[in-house]
């Protein structure tokens, strides 16, 4: 496999400004229900993320102070990075109701979802649905504007579906009711993660407004990344479904565009061993948590790696979290022998763009809150 380090594109993007906040490298961790937890976040944090973004989190359950709602706002412990909290909603005031309350208690950013296609957030005119009724979602963000003195962004998607394509007009909107910034998953709602996203609108939204511009959808790789750059002009990537699993392409990609202090050394078997036992040690702190999730975790960190299927079919088997986790020790001990490096496998695993496993387990467990 190509070194992963190797300096294959000349493209080093500056520091992606967005009104107060500096984000260094300009590489985001996209919001994910059910995935972006406060360990999570923690995690692709210290591996070079330049923010992070929580789960989409309910307006209308944080208005009512539901102590369920306001846990997924939370950052224990602190971060180094940015804190983005992702909102979805369909009232504008109520939505300014909320942002007011988040910036009370210390948030930096206030993400605006107008992309879910869930049917649990489309019937509530929220997420997604907000592209079929534009003037609405401009009403909700000149409402949140107004609230708040911190920056708001919107992430949104093409359209509902392929014959109501009309991004271009709606960012030209966004931008006039003041954005700081707008993040574009370059596929429909229809389309969920099916197909390949279409950079091309990534470049066209990019070209129509004077507010940064961040692309997301397929990066799943190194390759992938500097790809989006190179092709959309787009002022910053947010990866989602690439960071199941994989920190470590947050990690090389900082050191690439040259936002890590030239720090950078190659994580060996031991330093993957680690950084899985952190991030499972946080998940299970606190709260007890269904073994279905740390099952997922577990089966995420495998990916790509030489018998990851045969660990994947143990800890289905496995009857509790110490079993699983014995059976990751020992799988782990038989992969490290085997001298492959790391990114080697980590990276090489993840070079195709898509479908990523897990992309139906996202929708389910949106559904769900």
């Amino acid at each position: 496999m190509t070194d992963p380090l190797s300096p294959l594109s000349p493209l080093r993007p500056p520091a992606l400004v967005i009104g107060s906040v500096r984000v260094d490298p300009p590489l985001i961790l996209a919001p994910m229900a059910g995935v972006t937890d406060a360990p999570f976040r923690s995690v692709v944090a210290e591996h070079g993320a330049g923010m992070v973004t929580t789960e989409m989190i309910s307006v209308e359950g944080l208005r009512r102070r539901m102590p369920v709602t306001w846990k997924l706002a939370r950052q224990e412990p602190a971060l180094s990075v940015p804190l983005a909290v992702q909102v979805f909603g369909a009232d504008p005031e109520a939505a300014a109701e909320a942002a007011r309350m988040l910036e009370d208690r210390g948030a930096a950013l206030i993400d605006i979802n107008a992309g879910c296609p869930v049917r649990k957030v489309a019937r509530q005119g929220a997420g997604a649905a907000l592209l079929r009724d534009p003037a609405r979602l401009v009403r909700l963000v000149e409402a949140v504007r107004r609230g708040v003195g911190i920056p708001v962004t919107v992430k949104v998607r093409l359209g509902w579906d392929g014959g109501s394509i009309h991004i271009v007009e709606t960012a030209r909107r966004l931008a006039s009711a003041g954005v700081d910034a707008i993040a574009v998953h370059a596929r429909t709602a229809v389309q969920q993660y099916s197909g390949r996203a279409d950079w091309a609108w990534i470049r066209r939204i990019k070209e129509a407004v004077p507010v940064p511009v961040v692309g997301n959808g397929d990066v799943t790789s190194v390759a992938a990344a500097r790809a989006m750059l190179r092709e959309t002009g787009c002022d910053g990537v947010m990866i989602g479904r690439g960071a199941l699993g994989n920190p470590w392409l947050f990690t090389v990609l900082a050191h690439e565009w040259g936002s890590d202090g030239g720090l950078f050394r190659h994580p060996d078997w031991g330093d993957f061993r680690r950084t899985v036992r952190g991030h499972v040690g946080s998940f299970l702190d606190g709260a007890p948590r269904p073994a279905g999730h740390l099952r997922k975790l577990l089966s995420w960190y495998s990916r790509g790696c030489p018998d990851g299927a045969r660990l994947r079919s143990q800890i289905t088997e496995a009857r509790d979290v110490g079993e699983m986790l014995d059976r990751f020790d020992r799988w782990l001990e038989a992969v490290a022998a085997g001298g492959l490096e790391v990114l080697t496998v980590k990276l090489g695993s993840c070079q195709r763009l898509h479908p990523l496993p897990g992309a139906g387990a996202l929708f389910e467990e949106a559904e769900r809150q």
